[in-house]
């Protein structure tokens, strides 16, 4: 006759021990990479916005002669010459195959949508001291954290004191919230071939909305022990961690300059610089265990229960500096080429919990040392000038990798768009394609190949 447990049984603690081992390792990647493992947008790089600039392939440094200027390169809002109101909508879908060869069970799909308010602002040019002025207010959503995760995962294990173990789980983590900005610009045209200009992004939630991330991970297992006098004993075990991340509160610039060389060719440059956040983690946790008897009729031979934990800590994330350098070539009136070469410096990174900073991989900061990216984003726009409007078509290219351990993850896109003028109005979309394949994976021994699917639509009014 079995006995409900009144302490932790040795071979329970060891399955429940085993458990957390191995399903600590993925939580805590996925956790510490807010934006490699946890984006569905397009890019943990700090891109702008706008479907005109996207459907160039995002390189638009150089060219920034819209509002969303202010997210690219703030030195390209003096070519604004009428006030102007912009609003930017955007659709997302994302599909992640897991695959590995050591641990076919891992092998998954995950998909995730999500549509938002991506971007809104409008701008006014003015004159004083001799000088033309733009100034604009802008919001932008950045980072998303939207995810959902399922995978299993099993190993086996001998210990030293010949205890066998045979283990398997099943992860499902489900990730929402994202970061946003309130932004006023302003720029100057310093001569009539160079002008300057600088963002400040105010990055909080005192604002009327939500400026933060959290997420639930729910993990069911199973264990199989067979212990020194070969006796077989069964446990399930299930814990479910809820974590939040809110006050969100952090300040930093773009500064940028836009210098007409000639008639053709343009150069633009942008510096967005680093910046320390800060923000209140709230983590709920409880779990439980209980041994499968051998008889059907009595299920549960012994129960433990983990006790609910609280905690609450204030955090601090560490944003990397970025800098890029674009150039455009105004080949005719409905012809322009841009090219953009854009570095984000990743080893700079850092989120700061329980006195412990942990890098962007995921690592104690110092044990790993993640590499920074560089972007190479190439696109083109042409103008189908007609008697009433003007249609444009667009295309871009580009090579957008993740940090990552060792090596830079390798993302690669291709974009297109077009768009209609109607009177003082201007409507544009886009299409973005944006993928990966074979890079390193959330899961233990997996690689993953994405599929990122994303449409924006904007509109631009003329005042």
């Amino acid at each position: 006759m079995h006995v409900a447990l009144t302490k932790p049984h040795p071979l329970l603690l060891a399955g429940i021990f085993t458990l957390a081992v191995v399903l600590l390792c993925p939580v805590r990647h996925a956790a510490a990479q807010i934006f490699s493992d946890v984006q569905i947008s397009s890019s943990p790089n700090p891109v702008g916005s706008g479907a005109r600039a996207q459907g160039m392939g995002g390189a638009f440094i150089a060219v920034a002669d819209d509002a969303t200027a202010a997210s690219w390169n703030p030195g390209g809002l003096i070519q604004l010459e009428r006030p102007e109101f912009s609003i930017v909508g955007s659709y997302a879908y994302r599909k992640r195959h897991i695959s590995s060869s050591s641990h076919p069970e891992s092998d998954s799909w995950n998909s995730v949508t999500r549509e938002d308010l991506n971007y809104l602002s409008c701008a006014l040019p003015f004159r004083a001291f001799d000088k033309n002025f733009v100034v604009s207010l802008n919001y932008q959503r950045l980072y998303d954290f939207y995810n959902k995760l399922c995978f299993d995962y099993d190993f086996r294990s001998t210990g030293s004191s010949g205890i066998f173990q045979n283990v398997q789980t099943k992860t499902d983590f489900n990730q929402t919230g994202a970061l946003k900005a309130v932004a006023p610009a302003i720029a100057v045209q310093l001569t009539p071939r160079l002008s300057i200009g600088a963002t400040f992004n105010f990055w909080t939630d005192n604002l009327g909305y939500d400026n933060g991330w959290s997420n639930v991970r729910k993990v069911t297992g199973k264990a199989f022990v067979l212990n020194t006098n070969n006796k077989l004993i069964q446990y399930r075990y299930q814990s479910i961690t809820k974590e939040k991340n809110d006050n969100f509160e952090a300040f930093n610039m773009n500064l940028g300059f836009l210098w007409q060389v000639n008639r053709v060719i343009t150069i633009g440059g942008v510096f967005k610089t680093p910046f320390i956040a800060d923000a209140d983690r709230h983590t709920y946790s409880s779990g439980s265990s209980y041994e499968l008897g051998r008889d059907t009729a009595l299920p549960f031979a012994g129960r433990s229960s983990a006790p609910f934990v609280s905690k609450d800590e204030h955090i601090r994330i560490k944003f990397p500096k970025s800098y890029g350098l674009g150039i455009a070539f105004r080949l005719s009136d409905a012809l322009t080429v841009d090219l953009d070469v854009y570095r984000t410096e990743w080893s700079e990174f850092y989120v700061r919990a329980s006195g412990t900073k942990t890098n962007i991989s995921g690592d104690a900061r110092g044990k790993t040392h993640p590499g920074d990216t560089t972007q190479v984003r190439a696109g083109c726009e042409y103008l189908f000038i007609l008697e009433r409007t003007i249609v444009p078509v667009r295309f871009g290219m580009f090579y957008d990798p993740e940090p990552g351990t060792g090596h830079p993850k390798d993302y690669y896109g291709a974009s297109f768009g077009s768009g209609i003028m109607l009177g003082n109005v201007v409507l544009d979309c886009c299409y973005i394609y944006r993928w990966a394949h074979g890079v390193q994976a959330e899961v233990p021994h997996a690689t993953r190949d994405d599929q990122q699917h994303n449409f924006l639509a904007s509109m631009i009014v003329h005042f």
